[in-house]
């Protein structure tokens, strides 16, 4: 049957030579995995599932992406809408989503795109939050599936992604993920990786334990939080936290499913520690210091100062002081220029509960087993928080 096989950009993880995007089969005659059914005369059906791809000046990767699209194994391509909204781009982004249409569509799937490309210098993006929202818009599909134009995901993607968003209709599911380069961001790479299921709820606060190149869920998800804060920056950890205080679910795939790109204009990457440590504060605040009469700091350097100066008033008040290993900083004490004056202990006398702001993995395992000494439970009376 005339198959030929596609492999896009082989890079290789802890040493195996793997295959970034796809091996993608394509029967003759039609030039997809599926023939197209409009080519045969028959009414498409709506799709099931969006991909939603906000895109900005993203010509150098967007093929890449809507190619990993197009070797989706498992689901039929009428049962697929790629739903893109161009953001104000100045390069050949559209010329390139306008190819991409037609080719899509010959093969039976839905593809819809929205935005434009800038006219006048004057003109400003809206940036990715935006685009998203507006590529959810015009979208059709019961779930969505989200796609960065510089990402692109493994053929098998979609239909282990369906199957468990169908199990859990409350939550986001994502995906383990490889990153290109291969030694990019190594340490935050392996930290969210090795993760276990129970991790990826408790770890919460310390960052975007799903990271949202390779969110999928159902449209009710999307709808409950109210979509993307419009803003620069941050907009995923937004919704993130308000997914969670709607009491929203967190799955994820254990199969590397998304190759997630790294490049000098990620936004991820131009974000302060101040903004994230302020856009997890607060829900941290909400769900859990609320339920607390009274706690502990463990780290008495610049996280856990960080976290206490962006701490309430009221919660500053249950801080009953902070814990360290260092002789210096015990005798020293804690004092801020608000007026606040706190003790602090050694690690072996501090009183739960306690938040936890020294990083984890980089102190060689110390603090993990000073930690599991005291006989503390996470999710219970200490949380990580840095």
């Amino acid at each position: 049957s005339n198959m030929r096989e596609i492999s896009l950009l082989p890079f290789t993880i802890a040493g195996v030579a793997l295959v970034a995007v796809v091996r993608m089969f394509r029967r003759a005659g039609g030039c997809g995995a599926q023939r197209s059914e409009a080519a045969t005369g028959h009414l498409r059906r709506l799709p099931l599932v969006s991909v939603i791809v906000p895109a900005h000046n993203a010509a150098p990767w967007i093929g890449e992406a809507l190619e990993s699209i197009l070797g989706q194994e498992g689901i039929e391509n009428d049962r697929i809408e790629v739903s893109v909204y161009n953001d104000l781009s100045s390069d050949a982004t559209h010329d390139i989503l306008l190819k991409s249409k037609q080719r899509f569509e010959s093969l039976g799937f839905h593809f819809t795109i929205g935005g434009r490309n800038r006219i006048s210098a004057s003109e400003r993006p809206g940036g990715d939050g935006k685009a998203r929202n507006l590529a959810v818009r015009q979208s059709k599909g019961k779930y969505l599936c989200f796609l960065d134009a510089d990402d692109a995901m493994m053929s098998n993607r979609i239909s282990r992604q369906l199957e468990l968003a169908r199990r859990n209709p409350d939550a986001i599911v994502g995906s383990r993920f490889f990153r290109l380069p291969e030694n990019s961001t190594e340490h935050y790479t392996r930290t969210l990786n090795e993760l276990t299921d129970r991790e990826v709820v408790l770890r919460q606060y310390r960052e975007i334990t799903i990271i949202q190149p390779t969110w999928f869920f159902h449209r009710n998800v999307y709808d409950k939080v109210g979509g993307y804060p419009e803003m620069q920056g941050l907009n995923d950890l937004a919704f993130f936290h308000k997914h969670l205080d709607h009491g929203g679910g967190l799955v994820r795939d254990p199969k590397a499913l998304v190759m997630y790109r790294y490049t000098s204009t990620s936004l991820s990457w131009k974000s302060s520690r101040q903004q994230i440590l302020k856009g997890c504060i607060k829900p941290f605040e909400r769900r859990v210091l609320s339920k607390w009469k009274k706690f502990s700091i463990w780290g008495s350097g610049r996280d856990g100062k960080n976290f206490f100066k962006q701490l309430s008033k009221d919660n500053k008040k249950k801080v009953i002081g902070f814990c360290d290993i260092d002789p210096k900083k015990i005798k020293r004490g804690f004092q801020d220029r608000n007026g606040y004056s706190l003790p602090i202990v050694h690690w072996t006398q501090v009183k739960p509960p306690v938040v936890i702001c020294v990083s984890m993995g980089r102190t060689g395992g110390h603090l993990e087993r000073n930690i599991a000494s005291l006989g503390l439970v996470e999710g219970v009376n200490y949380w990580h928080f840095s």
